[in-house]
């Protein structure tokens, strides 16, 4: 389950593409929830694509636009005109999870690897965080196995079994269906101030089946 698990965290790294009109520029969008584009220094004129593929909200102030899948398919193309008079190809692939942000770059911008390099040092450190959970000898961190019960919802019971102390911290808890109905876990029910990402090993639970449960946060400095 863990290399499933980066691969949904790293879908909430905040997105910067860089590179040219002519090229093929690849994000992941949220299944659920718009998910803003911005081009840098320029405002969005128009996007266009597939009908039927996706719904498209302009914030005509900010210059930016707010886009949601509406079809069934993994992955779909659109076109983003700025005012520039460039058109940028974008191939969104569709995720399930939070909403998250994409910022178009030219290739030549000025310091475009910057602004890059603090999302891509975030995911380095959650998926350090997440291994550690997985692993027998934690990775080169702080880890200590608990027992903790924790309160969460009256049908479920919630219980800590790990605990990861580094740059971030890492939870892992297993959640049982205490019910005599089928639960669906929405993992946005599940954050709080100061976490990262969530990850959920299997949203939807039969009446006494247990699931894993990853929760990364930032760490405390008490």
């Amino acid at each position: 389950m863990a290399t499933l698990l980066l691969a949904a965290l790293e879908t909430q790294a905040a997105q910067v593409l860089t590179g040219k009109p002519d090229e093929t520029l690849s994000a992941v969008v949220s299944r659920s929830e718009p998910t803003m584009i911005r081009v840098e220094d320029q405002r969005i004129r128009r996007v266009f694509g597939t009908e039927g593929d996706f719904s498209v909200v302009a914030d005509k102030d900010a210059g930016t636009v707010f886009i949601k899948p509406t079809t069934d398919k993994s992955a779909f193309s659109v076109f983003v005109a700025d005012e520039a008079g460039r058109t940028w190809k974008l191939l969104l692939a569709v995720a399930d999870g939070p909403s998250d942000s994409i910022l178009i770059k030219g290739r030549l911008a000025p310091a475009s690897a910057e602004p890059a390099g603090r999302p891509l040092a975030r995911v380095q450190a959650i998926k350090q965080t997440v291994l550690a959970l997985e692993s027998s000898d934690g990775a080169g961190l702080d880890v200590r196995e608990t027992n903790e019960l924790v309160p969460l919802w009256k049908e479920a019971m919630f219980v800590l079994v790990k605990v990861v102390d580094g740059p971030l911290r890492g939870e892992k808890y297993l959640l049982t269906n205490t019910s005599d109905k089928p639960m669906v876990i929405d993992e946005r029910e599940l954050y709080r101030r100061g976490v990262l990402a969530v990850s959920v090993e299997r949203p939807e639970l039969k009446p006494a089946e247990t699931t894993a449960v990853y929760v990364i946060s930032e760490a405390s400095h008490d």
